[in-house]
């Protein structure tokens, strides 16, 4: 054995995750399992929207990875997590590029994402901090964001 972890293929791997997208126009379905999600635009810049735009699921689906792991991680401890709420904010590279002005340069990927997770529980800081750290190392979608972009959170215990 050479000390490495062996590569598995998606192909080869039985827990795969499999989502099928359709539609055309405004917006699209996405069907997994049971659900189905609707996807707006790519990214909007209006005020409101039929529908949340794919970068804004990106969002949501890094704060549901990284808060219901959370729960999960405290449960394990035997900790009481009262409430929890992260809120979050990319940054795109650049907008414009996205919109296909020309003459913009850069990409229309995110160059960041930050935010603050405020989280009330029966716990002290260091529990926390511990916790938070624990949660990050098997979020999935973080690890998979957080190899393409910078991704800063904050943890704050709140009364």
């Amino acid at each position: 054995m050479n000390g490495l972890a062996p590569v598995v293929s998606t192909t080869d791997n039985p827990h795969a995750f499999n989502v099928r997208i359709a539609g055309s126009g405004e917006s699209v379905r996405a069907y997994c399992r049971n659900h189905t999600i609707v996807v707006g635009s790519q990214a909007s810049l209006r005020e409101a929207d039929a529908h949340p735009s794919a970068v804004e699921h990106m969002l949501a689906a890094l704060g549901g990875d990284l808060l219901t792991g959370l729960a999960i991680r405290a449960a394990r401890r035997g900790l009481v997590i009262h409430a929890a709420e992260l809120s979050l904010a990319g940054r795109l590279n650049n907008i414009l590029v996205h919109l296909g002005v020309v003459g913009e340069y850069g990409h229309p990927g995110f160059d960041a994402i930050d935010g603050t997770v405020f989280v009330s529980a029966d716990c002290e800081e260091q529990q926390l901090a511990e916790l938070w750290q624990e949660t990050l190392s098997r979020a999935p979608v973080f690890h998979t964001l957080s190899r393409a972009v910078t991704v800063r959170i904050d943890v704050r215990l709140v009364p």
